[in-house]
């Protein structure tokens, strides 16, 4: 078995060897026309096979370098899984290089993975049958290709907005909804994150959402003694977001939207940082009371927070696996814009929240998921004042400024299917939108977003 260039070498040495022998028959007048044609013959055939079949090599060992970088490119992301490493990187390969392509039997190398699971390495060779050759003994060439697929050390920031409403308390498989998505979370994290336990390159927050948000940190117990009042507005100890009132004692952790219920376009519940909308200045939030009147009744009834406080942006990857498993028990009513926005809020520089990189690259993205349809109540961080579509048309005016601001915004959609939701995506379909009928479904959808916010590139 030869290369092409060893077989390039091989038909040349014939060549000058018959122009040798050429030359010392042509000094002999013995000979007859038709002996010096036959011995001609021989290196002519050579010479063209030579570029023939050269030619189809060279033509095998490109379509073999094309195949082996899409396959290292679809392959890589499963770095953690080696069987699962292998298979992809056969598909791949095969679908792009037939078994029956040219004749030529492949060798696959098995894929080789870097020390710290950022590389993956691959190899492959092809023999090749010859044509023309032949005459000249050479049956057979070989010809060889390598690809490297390297993970980008791009800056990301993340926010994984979830929802904790009551029907993600419904029987999902073994379990919930809810724990559906925390199984599906920790698969995102875990491609986000690969073998780093911390990262400088990575933050993950978490928001979870209901018919609002608990905009105090995680962990934090709320101490009303600490409150104090700076320049006109009340801070917490447990929160970095601004009250135009002092909250209560048993204040449980939620805001009212930025939102006033009186026919003018007055008001910033959509808007990232303070705003005057209309002559009205919003730089704070009214705090949301443990307990609510009932509009119908005039009874009291307990306000709908979610329990969780938010994760903040953290490079360390424990910080967000713990926030993941604490959601259990889910309750209240869906206010899809509330999660998006206060997930926008998190996700970028400036106050209240102010964990974002700063690093000039910085990519952006919330990944946000959903069970529901907005439905309203007195309890919600509207306060009831908006009717569902009316929640429809401000969560779309949320998602505008949110991709306005250069973050992109991943959607799953959990047993419903919705034109707002994929309008509400950066784009309608993968790897930015996704429909999850079953919690196997679901989990594909996070680790294929995990995989696309991986970003890999083809390095040699």
């Amino acid at each position: 078995m030869r290369s092409v260039p060893a077989v390039a070498n091989k038909i040349l040495d014939n060549v000058y060897k018959s122009r040798r022998f050429f030359r010392a028959f042509c000094a002999c007048d013995r000979g007859a026309i038709l002996v010096n044609f036959g011995l001609m013959v021989i290196p002519l055939v050579g010479m063209v096979g030579l570029g023939v079949d050269a030619g189809r090599g060279y033509v095998v060992k490109a379509r073999l370098s094309q195949a082996l970088d899409a396959a290292a490119l679809a392959s890589a992301p499963y770095v953690n899984d080696t069987t699962r490493l292998k298979q992809e990187f056969e598909n791949y390969f095969y679908a792009n290089f037939p078994k029956d392509f040219m004749g030529a039997e492949i060798t696959l190398g098995t894929p080789v993975v870097g020390a710290q699971k950022t590389k993956v390495s691959v190899t492959a060779s092809a023999v090749v049958g010859t044509t023309l050759m032949h005459v000249l003994g050479i049956e057979d060439m070989e010809v060889a290709a390598s690809a490297e697929v390297t993970r980008l050390i791009t800056p990301l920031d993340v926010v994984i907005s979830i929802d904790t409403t009551g029907s993600m308390g419904a029987a999902d498989g073994g379990g919930t909804r809810l724990s559906s998505a925390r199984a599906a979370s920790h698969l995102l994290i875990d491609k986000l994150f690969g073998e780093e336990t911390v990262s400088e390159n990575l933050q993950v927050a978490l928001v979870p959402w209901s018919a609002s948000v608990n905009v105090s940190y995680r962990g934090v117990s709320y101490n009303s003694a600490l409150n104090q009042q700076i320049g006109g507005l009340w801070y917490t100890n447990n929160s970095p977001v601004p009250f135009r009132t002092r909250p209560d004692n048993d204040w449980q952790g939620c805001s009212y939207a930025r939102y006033t219920d009186n026919g003018i376009a007055d008001d910033a519940d959509h808007l990232l940082y303070d705003a005057s909308v209309g002559g009205v200045n919003w730089n704070s939030w009214d705090p949301m009371p443990r307990r609510v009147i009932n509009p119908y009744n005039g009874s009291l009834q307990t306000a709908t927070c979610p329990s969780w406080g938010l994760s903040a942006l953290s490079g360390t990857k424990s910080i967000t696996t713990s926030a993941v498993n604490a959601l259990t028990t889910p309750n209240g009513t869906t206010n899809i814009a509330q999660g998006l926005v206060w997930s926008w809020r998190v996700l970028m520089p400036g106050n209240p929240f102010n964990e974002a990189s700063s690093k000039s690259n910085l990519r952006r993205a919330i990944v946000i998921m959903t069970d529901g349809m907005n439905t309203t109540s007195y309890r919600d961080s509207y306060r009831g004042h908006l009717n569902t579509g009316e929640m429809d048309d401000r969560l779309e005016a949320v998602a505008a400024q949110v991709k306005a601001s250069g973050v992109d915004v991943y959607v799953v959609e959990y047993h419903v299917e919705t034109n707002l939701m994929k309008s509400v995506a950066s784009a309608p379909t993968a790897p930015f939108y996704f429909h999850a009928s079953n919690s196997d479904e679901l989990e594909k959808a996070f680790d294929k977003i995990g995989t696309e916010l991986s970003e890999l590139r083809v390095s040699r």
